[in-house]
């Protein structure tokens, strides 16, 4: 399948991690997420500590840890999920980098316009928005 716009699997596993972690109050484990989600626990844990680095969640060792989100769901932006994961939102690679022909590009209006379009929807959607869409 093609698509306009690529969304990982490392952000749609993000994202099914933290909706785990917002139905629960408590710490949850990945362990317990990867089996129910069937997703891979390594795997979830990459993303987890991703999201711990980007202050998104917080993790505790021992018998009762796991991860649990530092905020609300509506406090967190799927704009810091996608960037906690895969870095700065750019359209095209020439964006994030010196463009050699930037100064007679016909098309980077329109690719700044489809970058900042898709920022702004993941700066105002938040966890919140996509758990309520259940």
């Amino acid at each position: 399948m093609n698509s306009l716009l690529h969304v990982s699997g490392r952000q749609h596993a993000g994202v099914i991690l933290l909706a785990e972690l917002a139905s629960a109050e408590e710490f949850r484990s990945l362990q317990e997420i990867a089996t129910s989600m069937a997703l891979s626990q390594g795997y979830l844990e990459e993303i987890a500590s991703a999201f711990k680095q980007a202050g998104l969640v917080t993790g505790r060792k021992g018998p009762r840890g796991g991860y649990r989100l530092t905020r609300r769901p509506e406090q967190i932006t799927m704009e810091e999920v996608v960037v906690a994961l895969e870095g700065p939102l750019e359209a095209v690679p020439c964006h994030g980098a010196a463009c050699p022909v930037q100064a007679k590009c016909e098309t980077k209006s329109w690719w700044d316009f489809l970058r900042d379009s898709v920022r702004t929807t993941l700066k105002t959607t938040t966890l919140a928005d996509i758990l309520n869409t259940r």
